[in-house]
């Protein structure tokens, strides 16, 4: 038996028109009615865990407090989340799956996201845009023709790393890079992100021989996302492996070495991203480019983001819209 659903009337700024409720069994046929739901508050964290992420990345947010700013300052500038496609280059991470209303999943990301349209799958291991310039291009294709600029698009670029509030690696400083998932008894084995961990260990170990990864070969067979990542973290050695990082799998340096591997990544991604790989869209208006990192928390704990930039790529030229966006954070 079909079961009756909640539908609202959007206004084009994206609102709920007022007295516009329906309940029935099918989607009215006007394109503005979307289904709603019941408010469900994502602020699923406590003081004290706020604290705790606040301590390793002291300006994060609740990652579905930014995600509502982002939109409503994309909406000064005229971008409205329902035009907008949004390509999501995060690591292929479950935790890193959509949060939906009234559903018990795995995923952190904020449901509020879920206005945009898409997403685009632009990332792989450790959020790097391991789809390239091919990738960009798809997306690209995939703009809405509902402005007479083609677009806009969003591309928001995220590794992830781990925030545990498990006390006995808060007491040792060694819960960053580790969570508590869904369905495990503790958070000291996880590696949040594991693929950054692997890469970083690989370092690690052939540091004394001075190669450099080799895209196919050995453990890089058939493993490109490895080698890239080895790549990245390879030419950042002589930082990662010295103290006070000396990355390696213990309690002394692990949780400094892994928030600096990420932050190698995200920088390298970001990098990338604004000087080699969204250049190549040439004659695109209104890409919107953020780079930060998602912090993921333990299961039934609401995630976090660590803003960094937001830039504007527009008819072959970047606007640093950095600084005003902070501003309303």
């Amino acid at each position: 038996m079909e079961k009756l659903k909640s539908y609202a009337l959007f206004d084009n700024s994206g609102l709920i028109v007022p007295g516009s409720l329906v309940v029935q069994k099918i989607k009215p046929s006007n394109k503005n009615f979307k289904e709603v739901f019941a408010v469900k508050s994502y602020d699923k964290t406590t003081n004290a865990y706020t604290t705790i992420v606040n301590s390793a990345y002291p300006n994060a947010l609740l990652a579905d407090t930014f995600s509502v700013k982002l939109e409503t300052y994309l909406l000064t500038k005229g971008v409205k989340a329902k035009d907008t496609v949004l390509n999501l280059t995060a690591c292929s991470d479950d935790v890193n799956a959509p949060e939906f209303a009234n559903i018990i999943n795995i995923g952190q990301s904020p449901e509020s996201l879920n206005e945009f349209l898409g997403p685009f799958f632009g990332g792989g291991l450790a959020g790097y845009p391991h789809t390239g310039a091919l990738g960009l291009q798809a997306w690209q294709s995939h703009a809405t023709t509902d402005t007479s600029t083609n677009g806009p698009l969003l591309l928001i670029n995220f590794p992830h790393i781990g925030v545990s509030q498990q006390p006995d690696l808060v007491s040792t400083s060694n819960n960053v890079g580790r969570i508590l998932r869904k369905g495990k008894s503790s958070a000291s084995a996880d590696n949040t992100c594991g693929a950054v961990v692997t890469a970083a260990a690989w370092v690690m170990a052939n540091l004394a021989g001075g190669s450099a990864p080799v895209r196919g070969l050995g453990v890089f067979a058939n493993n490109d996302q490895y080698f890239v990542l080895a790549t990245i973290l390879y030419a950042n050695r002589v930082t990662l492996c010295s103290a006070p990082y000396n990355f390696v799998l213990n309690a002394t340096t692990y949780s400094a070495g892994v928030k600096l591997a990420t932050e190698y990544i995200r920088a390298k991604s970001f990098t990338d991203l604004k000087d080699t790989l969204i250049p190549v869209l040439s004659g695109q208006k209104s890409l919107y480019f953020v780079t930060g990192t998602f912090i993921n928390v333990d299961s039934g704990y609401s995630a976090f983001i660590n803003f960094n930039e937001l830039w504007l790529w527009d008819s072959g030229a970047w606007t640093d819209l950095t600084t005003a966006f902070k501003a309303t954070l």
